[in-house]
């Protein structure tokens, strides 16, 4: 109550938490700030780094590296069962954040369904932590690469502790050299991921660049110097990805990066569209202060052509509401739907609960538009096959066959949350040819579980 100074910045608090939850990864378990007072009494090593704010909430010293290290290592033992050995002078990673870069690439490996799945790290770190949190979490096997001795002994130490390593293996590269050729051997990888070193010198490190309008850091970097900074930035390293990636071709299906600013993924697509590659996609990690970008390609005809995303949106999501209340009905309707429609839904792992009801959904047609659009783009195509109806949709799309390949107008990741009296139904764009049509798909879908209702209301 009141309209204080204190009470709008309590306000604009709230707004920043309610925003950094709707845009991390629904599958996300971090999705929710922790309870930190509950998990210092669970974890006695915490808690003498709580700071009491109020009696029923507990933070801690950001800007501290002895408690940022100690929140991670005691978040890595309670949600995931991994125990971290963290040096001081080495980065200390933040899990919601590689949460969300592992959860889009299950994103982008669902389209082709359950495969053994073996992932490279590109510079695993100290904690080796994308690994272990893949093998842990998700069941990925690793090749970790990592070029500094420091970190190099301390990630095989971690794997070692937490009894992954036949499932993770830990190789020492030369620095300044190819990043993976000459690295990786002859073995298929199903994708390889990065967390870059982001800035070109000591003065971008420092945040001597950074703006006038750009909010200081909120936490401590404990980085070392190796760790942070390259030879041209993120921009010159993921590009060297992007050659060594032509050469090596199908050896690794998705090839993907995280970046640290938003301007190198307008460059980095330039690059790719110039070298053309027509299987690219991006994607966006929120996580507290903190906004990083994903982008990933790939050489291989198996997958379909992809929409050629733009820097300035980098996402889409379409959320539906509707009158059920039984999400047991409701997702029965969205089965039947789909399947009457001819669209591929596949449950996701975990994804059935009390509350929430996950999976992803793929459209090769459309087949949901109206019967008399569908006749005038019959007619507009002197009666050849009908591939694509929607008038939106991009000149690429026009064509039925892809060049010889199959099409995907969209493979998206559904949501259906339950929230006290309250379900939403929110259709996430992964990729694919044609974003109008998810919109599209979401309010048919819509349409249907609100006639299903009506019905039973009626009955």
């Amino acid at each position: 109550r009141g309209t204080g100074p204190l009470v709008k910045q309590w306000y604009q608090r709230r707004v920043r938490v309610i925003q950094t939850y709707l845009r991390m990864h629904e599958r996300n378990v971090l999705k929710v700030n922790p309870d930190f007072k509950r998990l210092g009494l669970l974890h006695p090593d915490l808690q003498q780094h709580l700071i009491q704010v109020r009696e029923d909430y507990c933070t801690i010293n950001f800007k501290d590296a002895a408690s940022l290290n100690q929140l991670t290592c005691s978040l890595a033992e309670h949600y995931f069962g991994i125990n971290f050995d963290l040096p001081n002078n080495r980065l200390i990673p933040t899990l919601p954040l590689r949460l969300n870069y592992l959860h889009w690439i299950e994103d982008l490996l669902s389209y082709e369904g359950n495969r053994d799945v073996i992932g490279i790290d590109i510079g695993t770190g100290a904690s080796g932590v994308y690994a272990l949190l893949g093998s842990k979490v998700f069941g990925w096997k690793f090749l970790a690469t990592e070029c500094d001795e420091v970190c190099y002994k301390s990630a095989v130490k971690n794997i070692s502790a937490n009894k992954v390593a036949d499932m993770v293996s830990v190789k020492f590269v030369e620095k300044n050299k190819t990043i993976l050729l000459g690295n990786i051997g002859s073995n298929q990888y199903t994708f390889c991921m990065c967390n870059p070193p982001f800035f070109e010198d000591i003065t971008n490190m420092n945040g001597l660049s950074r703006s006038e309008n750009r909010a200081s850091p909120k936490s401590v970097c404990t980085a070392s110097p190796n760790e942070v900074i390259t030879c041209g930035g993120e921009e010159q390293f993921v590009g060297n990805i992007i050659e060594e990636s032509v050469l090596l071709g199908e050896q690794v299906l998705w090839y993907t990066s995280m970046l640290g600013r938003k301007t190198s993924v307008e460059t980095l697509i330039n690059k790719l569209t110039k070298i053309g590659v027509s299987r690219v996609c991006v994607a966006e990690f929120s996580q507290g202060n903190t906004t990083r970008w994903g982008i990933g390609w790939s050489h291989s005809p198996r997958l379909p052509k992809m929409l050629n995303p733009s820097h300035k949106k980098l996402s889409a999501t379409y959320t539906i509401s509707c009158k059920e209340r039984s999400l047991s009905k409701i997702k029965n309707t969205i089965c039947q739907t789909t399947n009457d429609l001819g669209v591929q839904i596949r449950d996701c792992p975990n994804g059935n609960s009390e509350k929430h009801y996950w999976a992803w959904i793929t459209a090769s047609k459309i087949t949901w538009s109206h019967s008399r659009r569908k006749r005038r783009k019959l007619k507009a195509n002197q009666n050849q096959d009908l591939q694509f109806t929607h008038v939106g949709a991009t000149s690429e799309s026009q064509s039925p066959k892809d060049q010889g390949h199959h099409v995907c107008v969209f493979h998206s990741f559904m949501a259906v949350s339950c929230n006290d009296d309250t379900i939403s139904i929110d259709f996430n764009w992964i990729f694919g040819i044609d974003k109008d049509a998810l919109n599209q798909f979401s309010c048919f879908v819509s349409k249907a579980l609100n006639n299903t209702s009506d019905n039973t209301t009626a009955s």
